[in-house]
């Protein structure tokens, strides 16, 4: 008995149908039906492709119409970390990115479906910013601008505090609080938004966001009234509204040169001042915003603006932009309007210095005046216009101006200015906010620190780094005491021949109990104590342009025949560009700052940083013995370290120790291999 049909049994359908007649009529009308369903797909790709020629054509009016709150939008979602000349450009190649042609993308993931057009062109361009957030360095294709350097005008005293809350939030929690706030979404709607965008957990942005909003307020001394939106739609925060300074005018000497960075810089001012007015005449319609640039630039060669006492107490970021103007000639109009006339029009004679990486030429606007008056038998005026710093000295008729970069600054990188140096030492004007100073000897930790008298915000002197002591046997640091920090901890800044002073930090290794940031580098005593054995690099990161270095203690470990324990550092010299040298230092046991071995060398390089955290070294060392060991060390997600070379081996660990052939000189270096928790592989810095 079989089961299931006889394939010998004829189909029921064609019992009563012997010629097949009903079976043909059958395939016919299939056929039929096959050729209608194939007219109608090729119908539906006609009108689908209509209907995306037609969602084009009104997506590029919607970007064009709507082109400087889309580029206002990506400026306030990216990292404020970024320098502020390459974050108005990115802003602006987001916003073109997203332009039509570029969204077939943004039918993929959830949230997208039945988005309009204006969502769709916002969620490329949140894409876009977010990326950016998580990688700083991320290369991305900008616009373009030879010999200039552009910036959106500074504020008072609100636009430097909403930075600084903008700037402590993750970027989907500043992004969650720019669509709230800006576009007037509902947290609902930012909350659909942000996954569409790939936000993997929308409720900690909403919660962080909400978190920092009460520090995004408007400050209690502030000069332009109205809301937090208001603000943010304000022209410090508009990089459609910009200033330009030249970027390397000394080193352009030759006049093609120059015509040719003055032909493409204006190229895409020109551009952009299309895409801002809607490609309409920037001088016709709405022509507010011209009118408001007059006056700053009328007002270059006048007199300094002065800045209110307190200013500072209403906001939550502290840096040059909220100093109080102090010192006993800030009254003296011919003096200050001298100051501000050799930072614009240096042609009387008066030398210009500029710090490394500082960009040449006038004043942004009338500058602010921070400081005037007589110091160590000289005449002293300190002023900021928003990015730089620039210090006129009438040393008994000898006028000189020294002019140095200060964006990126901070509560502590902002703390002190050297105002006077002379055989007597280094006088400094310290920030407002600065509440004690003191001076420290940092190549000996166990030392206290010893008082330094401040007379309206200037220091007594104190001893030059550069001059203090022979063969590294003295480092004097400035340590600075500010009652309104959170921790109220001291602070360490040195003196490393800049206008301004360089904050001190230090890494704690990662065995050991800490939040995985900077601390002070005068937290702890084994913060003190790592820095005095590494001070001596101090010397060789002068006149680098530096706000920052950080001393990361990456590795330690004990050595073989009981030596004891070794240190590895990793100096970080953080400038105000988003570069930085960097000096890996390798400290046997009992070594003094002189003893430390210095392993690598690097300019300009990431390594040691956030964006480049995953390194490995190594070096020689020779026990008490005689013998010689190859010593190499890898950071905190280093798993395995191989080497290869004059000796090989390998330790699945950070760390690795191969005991050369006895009786050889140390070889020439190994090849160094390590594997990171991620899987990636890394080699040896170099």
């Amino acid at each position: 008995m079989r089961h299931g049909r006889d394939e010998s049994t004829p189909d029921p359908a064609t019992r009563s149908d012997p010629s097949g007649t009903g079976a043909r009529a059958r395939r016919s009308d299939r056929s039929t039906r096959d050729r209608a369903r194939q007219a109608r797909g090729d119908l539906v790709a006609v009108c689908r492709r209509r209907l995306d020629q037609g969602a084009v054509r009104r997506t590029e009016a919607l970007v064009v119409g709507r082109y400087p709150e889309l580029v206002r939008l990506a400026y306030l979602i990216l990292p404020p970390a970024m320098e502020r000349h390459r974050r108005v450009l990115a802003a602006h190649a987001l916003v073109q990115d997203a332009l039509p042609g570029r969204l077939r993308d943004l039918g993929r993931g959830p949230g997208v479906a039945g988005m309009s057009d204006a969502d769709l062109v916002r969620l490329r361009i949140v894409r876009g910013a977010l990326r950016l957030n998580r990688s700083t360095r991320r290369r991305a294709l900008l616009p373009q601008v030879w010999g200039l350097r552009l910036f959106p005008p500074t504020g008072g005293a609100d636009e430097p505090a909403i930075e600084q809350a903008l700037g402590r939030l993750s970027g989907p929690a500043r992004a969650f609080f720019v669509l709230r706030v800006l576009d007037g979404l509902d947290p609902v709607e930012v909350s659909e938004f942000l996954l569409a965008a790939g936000v993997e957990d929308v409720l900690a942005a909403e919660t962080e966001a909400d978190a920092g909003a009460p520090e995004l307020r408007p400050a209690a001394h502030s000069d332009v009234p109205g809301s937090v939106p208001d603000l943010l739609r304000a022209d410090p925060f508009d990089p459609c509204t910009l200033r330009a300074t030249p970027s390397d005018l000394l080193r352009r000497r030759r006049r093609r040169h120059t015509a040719l960075g003055v032909l493409a810089s204006a190229t895409v001012i020109a551009t952009i001042a299309w895409y801002a007015t809607g490609g309409t005449d920037p001088s016709a319609g709405d022509g507010g915003r011209a009118d408001r640039a007059a006056p700053a630039a009328q007002s270059v060669g006048g007199p300094p603006r002065s800045i209110p006492a307190g200013a500072w107490v209403g906001t939550t970021r502290l840096d040059f932009d909220v100093w109080s103007t102090r010192g006993t000639r800030a009254r003296d109009e011919a003096l200050t309007r001298r100051a501000v006339r050799a930072w614009t029009d240096p042609a009387d004679g008066t030398p210009v210095t500029l710090g490394k990486g500082t960009a040449a030429g006038p004043p942004t606007g009338a500058p602010r005046l921070l400081y005037a008056g007589d110091v160590a038998g000289a005449t002293v005026v300190l002023l900021a216009d928003g990015t730089r710093l620039a210090r006129y000295t009438d040393d008994h008729g000898r006028r000189t101006l020294d002019v140095a970069a200060a964006d990126d600054s901070d509560e502590r990188s902002a703390s002190a200015v050297v105002l006077r140096r002379d055989p007597s030492g280094v006088r400094m004007l310290l920030a407002p906010w600065v509440d004690e100073a003191a001076v420290r000897d940092l190549r000996r930790p166990e030392d206290k620190s010893r008082p330094l008298a401040i007379t309206d915000g200037v220091t007594a002197p104190m001893p030059d780094l550069g001059t203090a002591g022979k063969g590294c046997a003295t480092v004097p640091v400035l340590e600075l005491l500010a009652g309104r920090a959170a921790d109220n901890h001291p602070y360490l800044l040195a003196d490393l021949g800049e206008l301004s002073a360089t904050h001190l930090t230090y890494m704690p290794p990662p065995d050991y109990v800490h939040t995985g940031r900077p601390v002070e580098a005068a937290s702890s005593e084994r913060a003190l104590g790592v820095w005095s054995r590494t001070a001596c690099a101090l010397d060789t990161l002068r006149g680098r342009g530096l706000r920052l270095v950080n001393n990361w203690e990456f590795a330690h470990f004990d050595l073989p025949e009981a030596a004891g324990e070794a240190m590895w550092s990793c100096l970080h010299a953080f400038d105000r560009t988003g570069g930085g040298d960097v000096v890996v230092q390798f400290l046997p046991p009992g070594a003094s700052a002189t003893g430390a071995q210095t392993v690598n060398r690097l300019a300009d390089s990431p390594a040691c940083s956030r964006s480049g955290n995953d390194i490995v070294t190594s070096t020689w060392w020779r026990s008490r013995t005689g013998a010689w060991y190859l010593v190499a060390a890898g950071t905190r997600d280093v798993v395995k370290v191989t080497a290869s070379g004059p000796v090989s081996g390998s330790a699945d660990a950070r760390q690795l120790v191969i005991k050369a052939p006895p009786g050889t000189l140390p070889p020439p270096p190994a090849a160094l291999v390590a594997n990171v928790r991620n899987g990636t592989t890394i080699k040896t810095l170099g």
